[in-house]
C-alpha cells in the first residue's frame, strides 16, 4: 500500500482553516487590543491599559444587563430543551406524518429574526389591536402591551427568541431517539418496560451526551442572543430587556466608543467560556460517578 502523504490531510483541513482563523481568531484578537483603547472608530486611538476594564465594574447598566442575560441564559435554555424533547417525543412516537411534522415545526428556524419579531408584534400589538389584544377584550379583561412593561418584555423576548429555535433541537433530539437500538427497546418491552419506562431508563441515559451537547450549544448561544431582543424591545424599556450584547452593539455603534465596546465583547467571551466550562464540568462529574456506581 501507498504510504499516506503527510500533507494531504492539511489540503482538506487548510482551507477552513485559513477561513476560522480571518472570521473568528483575528477579531477576537482585534477586540482584545480594542479593548485596551479609547477609540471613536475614526480618529487616533489612544491607549488606556486596563482603564475599560475598571469602568465595566461601576457600570450599573452594564451590571443590570448581565443579570438580564443570567435570566435569559436559564429561561431560554430550559424552555428550548423541553420543547425540543417534548417534540421530539412526539414525533418519535407517530408513524404517520411525522416527516410532514418536522418540516412545520423546523420552519421558525430558517424565517428570518426580522420576520419572526414582527409577527409577534402583530400578535402582541395593542394599537392596532392583534391578536392578543382582540382575545382579552372577549374575555372582558384590559389588553395589555407586554413589550412594553418592564416586568414582562424580557420574558416575552427570552421565549420569543427560543420560539425561534425550538425545531433545531428538535430535530437534534429526534435522531438521537431515532439512533436508539430497536433491539434493546424490544428487549425492554419484552422484560415487562412500558413506553414511560423505556424513555426514562433506556432512552434518556443513552442520548446523555447528546443531551449534554445540545445544553452546551444552547447556553452558549443564550448568552450571545442580540437579535430578537434587539428588534423587539432595543433593550427597553428602559433597560428592562437589556442583554450584554444589546449594550455592547449601542455602545460601540451608536456612541463611537469602539474601544469599550470591545471590552464588553471580550466580557461576553469571558462569561460564555466560563458557562460552557461549568457544563464541561457537570458533564465530566456525572460520567465519573456513573464509572464510579
Amino acid at each position: 500500500m501507498k504510504p499516506r502523504n503527510k500533507m494531504e490531510p492539511w489540503m482538506f483541513a487548510g482551507p477552513a482553516l485559513v477561513v476560522y482563523i480571518f472570521i473568528v481568531i483575528l477579531p477576537i484578537l482585534w477586540s482584545l487590543t480594542y479593548s485596551f483603547t479609547d477609540w471613536n472608530g475614526v480618529g487616533r486611538m489612544n491607549f488606556v491599559g486596563l482603564g475599560n476594564y475598571i469602568k465595566m465594574f461601576d457600570d450599573k447598566t452594564l451590571w443590570i444587563a448581565f443579570r438580564n442575560n443570567i435570566f435569559f441564559m436559564i429561561t431560554g435554555t430550559v424552555f428550548q430543551l423541553l420543547m425540543g424533547l417534548v417534540m421530539a417525543i412526539l414525533l418519535s412516537s407517530i408513524v404517520k406524518g411525522s416527516n410532514l411534522l418536522r418540516v412545520i415545526y423546523f420552519i421558525p428556524c430558517i424565517v428570518s429574526s426580522m420576520a419572526i419579531c414582527k409577527i409577534f408584534e402583530k400578535l402582541l400589538s395593542v394599537q392596532p389591536k392583534g391578536v392578543l389584544a382582540a382575545v382579552t377584550d372577549l374575555l372582558g379583561l384590559a389588553p395589555r402591551a407586554f413589550l412594553s412593561e418592564p416586568d414582562w418584555a424580557l420574558t416575552f423576548v427570552t421565549l420569543i427568541d427560543g420560539y425561534k429555535f425550538c425545531g433545531l433541537y428538535m430535530v437534534i433530539f429526534y435522531s438521537a431517539f431515532m439512533n436508539v437500538s430497536q433491539d434493546v427497546l424490544e428487549s425492554a418491552y419484552l422484560d415487562g418496560c412500558n413506553w414511560f419506562q423505556q424513555l426514562i431508563y433506556i432512552k434518556f441515559p443513552l442520548i446523555k451526551n447528546i443531551f449534554f451537547m445540545v445544553l452546551i450549544i444552547l447556553v452558549n448561544g443564550c448568552l450571545k442572543g442580540f437579535d430578537v431582543s434587539y428588534i423587539l424591545t432595543k433593550g427597553g424599556p428602559g433597560n428592562a430587556s437589556e442583554l450584554v450584547s444589546t449594550y455592547m452593539y449601542k455602545t460601540a455603534f451608536s456612541m463611537s466608543k469602539f474601544g469599550y465596546g470591545s471590552t464588553l465583547g471580550v466580557f461576553i467571551m469571558i462569561e460564555s467560556l466560563t458557562a460552557v466550562g461549568i457544563v464541561r464540568l457537570i458533564q465530566k462529574m456525572t460520567a465519573d460517578r456513573e464509572e464510579q456506581g
